[in-house]
């Protein structure tokens, strides 16, 4: 049995589905079994990392988890093994590597180390930028045809979270991936004027990228990020290491399958923005 955490989100979302597609035993996590509109033969069990205690049932059973960060990994790690749970894969974040001072990569390496100290098998994803974060754009897209973002010119190989969530299966469900720290990127750099584009010839519409610099889009982010990840965000998009903006070839190689496109993500995805 296999138990995902952060089953409603995009990762966890998309791993949920593989995983019942292959008919592996799955369970869902959530807060609120109630409000997760997941399908009626899923498994769902009401469980929160803040209140390890409030897992026993979560666990039971359980042999591999789909860990998202919390900021209760230990405690919840120490419950895991009590459990019998014997295999951990840790959605991080490739700024453990390439941004080690930053908020980002502080509390991802912080997460990590608890895993590793929990003497279980584990494998850690890191992935960079998300082509799901541009469901923040839904709202712009909604008002009008014209999107607003900083560094219109700088193009980052942004992932479908449904290949993050194809490599989190494999290491979940096959051997030879203990240890293993996957860094994971889309097949290509795309800049956020391609990536309007995109989403714009996914729903049918002449969408336009509009720059704004990064001081406005401070402002906006701030109204629903805390001042620290605002920051942090800004830098990464601005200020992308080489490491960053690299296309990596983890995805294919983990699972056989090539990486999808931001487009395809688009079009997976087009009704968020309809």
């Amino acid at each position: 049995m296999i138990l995902v955490a952060g089953a409603t989100g995009n990762v966890g979302g998309e791993l949920l589905r593989q995983l019942r597609a292959e008919e592996v035993p799955v369970r869902a996590l959530t807060r609120n079994p109630g409000r997760a509109a997941l399908p009626a033969d899923v498994d769902v069990v009401e469980g929160d990392f803040a209140t390890p205690e409030s897992l026993a049932k979560a666990f039971s059973g359980v042999d591999a988890l789909f860990l998202m960060m919390s900021g209760h990994e230990a405690a919840v790690v120490e419950e895991a093994a009590r459990a019998g749970v014997r295999r951990i894969v840790l959605l991080s974040s490739m700024a453990v590597e390439t941004r080690p001072d930053s908020m980002i990569g502080r509390v991802h390496r912080e997460a990590e180390r608890a895993v590793e100290a929990a003497g279980l098998e584990w494998t850690f994803l890191r992935p960079g930028q998300f082509a799901s974060n541009t469901r923040a754009w839904a709202s712009q897209i909604a008002e009008g045809d014209v999107v607003r973002t900083p560094f219109a010119a700088v193009g980052l190989p942004a992932i479908h979270p449904g290949d993050i969530a194809a490599v989190a299966r494999t290491a979940l469900t096959q051997e030879g991936h203990a240890e293993a720290v996957y860094p994971l990127s889309g097949p290509r750099s795309i800049t956020p004027v391609e990536q309007v584009e995109a989403i714009g010839a996914a729903i049918g519409r002449k969408l336009r990228h509009e720059e704004i610099t990064p001081e406005q889009a401070g402002k906006e982010m701030a109204a629903y990020m805390p001042a620290e990840i605002v920051t942090a965000t800004l830098d990464f998009l601005g200020s992308a290491t080489a490491t960053e903006t690299q296309v990596l070839p983890t995805v294919e190689a983990v699972t056989g399958k090539p990486a999808r496109t931001f487009a395809r993500w688009a079009r997976d995805n087009a009704d968020g923005f309809r």
